[in-house]
């Protein structure tokens, strides 16, 4: 029974926070089994880890408090639990407790008609946080325990009582939710997350029944995310990263842009030019940096040139990851020292004021990936992805350390951008305006950056990189960690799978295969360019080899090729 004046129906603040912290104990438990209960058979199972993340960071917040009361316990849940979530499950957790707990501070208290209330508040918070809510998921729970809660509450004579009740009816409707998703039914299997709500309600019906000893496993309890100074020493091959933006001249026709093309790429690696009505963005690595501006005035008028020296950069972020941290200057900006066009070239770049107008903010799957990024001027990377996504207080730390009017931030995985726009509405400000780009892969994420124009308005950017990101075909190849079935399709443990966005093209025994053949399904003559990122596990001649097959069979497309370095997924691929 509980106790609180002797009245077994208002709960005090210890059990409040001793009952948090069993509810946590008991979801963390479960980890392993919340995570295999994934409707696709491809590697992003990270359930069971995304709302262990959440419970355990407010239980840190718990631990920290000095003085036990209802505020202050409340608080820390509701505001360890905001800075813990990932993913789209971890995120829907917070908000539920993040409602709950809005009511409980109204008044100070907790008793059954509160509670009522209290649970009435955190549906309506976590179902206003999902765009489009679906049936058969944690939403459906908490709105159907609430429904509950409110229509029984005078049969309640006690807190142990209600708990037992919503603890029996929980892991009913957590069966019910196979039959109200296909997917789940196909795949036979209830959903994750409310399964994960229900055993939290159950960690506290536990704890009001008198079992108080609380022993949470922390072996594994977050994937750890590498931070992005984790980079090896390596030789680079050029040392400037030169960039350009122009204006073309009148009467300039892709065949010149062509031409340009050919001529800087003889120069150095990486380069990238875009072409945009009369604007022309090129980015290249050379040791050479005014031949390359020289070659680009041809064409047009330049707007904006940059250099920065990779090789300072490079030392600058082994330095700081020896040190086992990251410095402001390796992590948001660019040494100002490297920013200097060497003395031959004739050009000059001013300073960049401290408040500038724009900055980005991008999650990656990859340290190549991240690479790649870091060239085309994100100012902090995020380290997450599929099984890796990163906390909200993650992305709001990288958008912390920015000074910048408008910051653009690019989740590129669908689990990450209700934490991305968590983390948003937290650090948004009079003076930080805060855009979610809602990204849904590293290729999306990439379309928007090259769309992005340092002259244009925020609303053109908004504009031209939305469409950007809906112009792009982002393709992944994985393998299936299980039997399974997607759309009548049988797949076997270990085949790779080949999805164009969420459509299954190919499943095949071994990952070339699957490549060609999902690649037959596309009309690429709607195409011209595509860019292949191979993961940490694929050899390089392998893609060497694929590259040149596939250029042989689709002689009109332009193939680019680059280490993304991300686990799980040997190729991501995108179409443009």
């Amino acid at each position: 029974m509980l106790k609180l004046d002797n009245k077994p129906s208002k709960v005090d603040a210890i059990f409040l926070k001793n009952g948090f912290k069993k509810a946590s104990e008991v979801l963390v438990a479960h980890r392993d089994e919340l995570n295999a209960l994934n409707v696709f058979p491809v590697p992003d199972g990270d359930t069971g880890h995304n709302m262990s993340a959440c419970v355990l960071e407010a239980c840190k917040e718990l631990d920290k408090i000095k003085y036990d009361s209802i505020k202050t316990v409340s608080n820390a849940i509701k505001n360890g639990t905001l800075m813990g979530a990932r993913g789209n499950s971890g995120v829907i957790l917070s908000q539920i407790f993040s409602g709950f707990f809005e009511v409980v501070l109204k008044n100070d208290r907790i008793d059954i008609p509160i509670f009522v209330k209290a649970m009435k508040r955190a549906n309506e918070v976590a179902t206003g946080a999902v765009m489009k809510p679906v049936k058969g998921t944690i939403l459906t729970l908490i709105e159907d325990l609430a429904n509950y809660s409110s229509k029984h509450q005078e049969d309640f004579p006690d807190y142990k009582h209600l708990l037992d009740m919503l603890t029996k009816r929980a892991f009913k409707v957590v069966e019910k939710t196979r039959e109200m998703m296909p997917k789940l039914k196909q795949a036979g299997v209830v959903d994750a997350g409310a399964k994960g709500l229900a055993y939290i309600v159950e960690g506290y019906y536990k704890y009001a029944s008198g079992d108080t000893k609380i022993i949470i496993e922390k072996k594994g309890e977050v994937p750890q995310l590498k931070s992005e100074a984790e980079i090896v020493a390596e030789e680079l091959t050029y040392q400037y990263c030169t960039e350009f933006m122009a204006r073309l001249f009148s009467g300039v026709e892709a065949a010149d842009v062509d031409s340009l093309k050919n001529n800087l790429n003889r120069m150095g690696d990486s380069l990238v030019l875009v072409h945009n009505s009369d604007i022309l963005k090129g980015h290249i690595h050379t040791d050479h940096p005014g031949r390359v501006f020289e070659y680009a005035l041809k064409y047009g008028e330049l707007m904006k040139v940059k250099v920065d020296n990779m090789k300072e950069q490079h030392k600058e972020v082994l330095i700081h990851s020896q040190k086992g941290k990251q410095t402001e200057k390796s992590e948001i900006t660019q040494n100002e020292d490297s920013k200097l066009i060497p003395e031959e070239s004739g050009y000059s770049i001013e300073p960049t004021a401290n408040k500038r107008q724009y900055a980005f903010v991008a999650v990656s799957p990859g340290e190549g990936i991240s690479r790649i990024l870091h060239e085309m001027n994100v100012d902090n990377i995020v380290f997450g992805g599929q099984t890796m996504n990163p906390s909200t207080a993650d992305i709001a730390n990288a958008i912390e350390k920015i000074d910048a009017e408008n910051i653009f931030i690019l989740p590129n995985n669908t689990n990450i951008i209700m934490a991305a726009e968590s983390a948003a509405k937290m650090k948004e400000s009079d003076t930080k305006h805060i855009e979610v780009l809602p990204t849904k892969s590293v290729q999306e994420g990439l379309a928007c950056i090259i769309a992005f124009v340092e002259s244009a308005s925020l609303e053109e950017n908004l504009e031209s990189m939305e469409l950007a990101l809906k112009e792009v075909l982002s393709i992944s190849v994985t393998h299936a960690v299980r039997d399974s079935e997607i759309n009548s399709e049988k797949i076997k443990e270990g085949e790779f799978l080949f999805f164009a966005g969420k459509d299954l093209l190919a499943h095949t025994e071994t990952l070339e295969e699957a490549v060609y053949k999902g690649m037959e399904q596309i009309d690429l003559e709607d195409y011209e360019i595509m860019t292949i990122f191979y993961g940490e596990d694929v050899q390089e001649e392998f893609v060497n080899r694929l590259s040149e097959t596939l250029q042989e069979k689709y002689e009109d497309l332009e193939i680019s090729i680059y280490n993304g370095g991300q686990a799980h997924y040997p190729f991501y691929i995108s179409l443009e």
